[in-house]
């Protein structure tokens, strides 16, 4: 079972995404602050994480640079529609990116691509 750390500051989005991952068979947890996920990788060393560009405190790409180093697949998810934050969040290190809304063979596809299955 692979562990998926979810960052998003949006309490509903947090839930819904920690439900769906729980139903693709994955143990999600999440937190809703860059400073409480940095402690989040560190205590549990996640297969994979799914940051939210639109943090509080930094965003999502600098979160990304920052967890850079630990080489844990990272997939950005956003509600911004902006034509080249796709080609930004593969420069960033992510592996994929997630426009919200997104449905739940999305996010099974970004983690594919992020984690191949065994």
């Amino acid at each position: 079972m692979k562990r998926v750390l979810v960052i998003e500051d949006d309490h509903r989005m947090r839930d819904l995404l920690v439900r769906q991952l729980t139903a693709l068979s994955c143990d999600a947890f999440a937190v809703g602050t860059p400073s409480s996920a940095l402690q989040a990788v560190d205590a549990h060393r996640p297969d994979v994480v799914v940051i939210d560009i639109g943090l509080p405190e930094m965003d999502g790409f600098a979160l990304a640079d920052l967890l850079r180093h630990t080489r844990i697949p990272m997939v950005a998810s956003t509600g911004d529609a902006h034509p080249d934050l796709e080609e930004r969040a593969r420069e960033a290190g992510f592996t994929g990116l997630l426009r919200k809304p997104f449905r739940l063979r999305d996010l099974a596809r970004e983690l594919d691509r992020a984690l191949p299955r065994d």
